[in-house]
């Protein structure tokens, strides 16, 4: 019985154990950094990708610029720049720096610090947060700086898409993004949220192989006397047996 008690509390610790693992907390620090322009993504560190005006996709009316995005020792720069451009005008083009967060499928708090002179404007850098129910939420730099420490406000409050924030939602994807015209230098990142569990997939059993059934052969004598020198001693004992009582008659 103490025996069962045992097994039944290691079987309990471990379902506890996976229910924990698969509700756990995390804090994601590091990121995968990518590049846009035009309709084209390239995911790589560094990322570059360049506006050219009428090609490659590019609308006519854009100006040439170069988006680039690289990840060194925890530090992130996003940058969007143009030549011969105004400031509006290229952050008019359809080109952006940015980075994505892995590893979450909640999203509870999420910061950065801002190194020496780094762009933070009132919509970049900015989260760009996709939940289940297919919305896109955004949280700019500017209202949530304090500072050089950005801290952002997931709720409501602070969702400038004006569709409800992100608390107690499922998310589907977290991009760090940069598409005003700047250079933003972002340290100490720090992501919070409920850590996305990868499925173990169940290996396939190895068949047990068959035994080919094979006819019993029985020993003629056994292990012991052989039986035809024990019948004819019972068979000459039975014959002097006779002989005495004959005698005797």
């Amino acid at each position: 019985m103490k025996r069962l008690v045992l097994i039944g509390s290691a079987i309990a610790a471990l379902a506890l154990g996976s229910v924990v693992a698969y509700a756990s907390t995390v804090t994601v620090s590091t990121v995968s950094p990518w590049a846009y322009a035009c309709g084209h993504t390239t995911f790589a560190n560094p990322a570059t990708k360049t506006d050219t005006p009428d090609s490659n996709g590019c609308p006519s009316t854009d100006t040439p610029g170069t988006a680039t995005a690289s990840l060194t020792a925890g530090t992130l720069t996003l940058s969007k720049l143009c030549t011969d451009a105004t400031t509006a005008k290229c952050t008019a083009d359809d080109l952006a720096s940015g980075a994505t967060v892995k590893g979450l499928t909640t999203l509870t708090a999420a910061s950065w610090d801002l190194g020496p002179e780094s762009y933070c404007g009132a919509g970049a850098p900015r989260l760009n947060v996709v939940t289940t129910d297919g919305d896109t939420h955004f949280f700019g730099c500017l209202a949530n700086k304090s500072g050089n420490h950005v801290d952002f406000k997931l709720d409501a409050a602070g969702d400038g898409s004006g569709k409800g924030g992100i608390v107690g939602k499922t998310v589907t994807s977290i991009d760090i993004v940069q598409d005003e015209t700047g250079t933003a230098v972002l340290m100490n990142l720090a992501f919070t949220g409920t850590a996305a569990v990868t499925a173990t997939p169940t290996p396939t059993p190895t068949p047990t192989p068959t035994a080919t059934p094979t006819t019993s052969q029985l020993p003629a004598t056994g292990g012991g006397l052989p039986l035809w020198p024990i019948g004819l001693l019972l068979t000459a004992l039975g014959l002097a047996g006779l002989a005495i009582r004959r005698r005797a008659a």
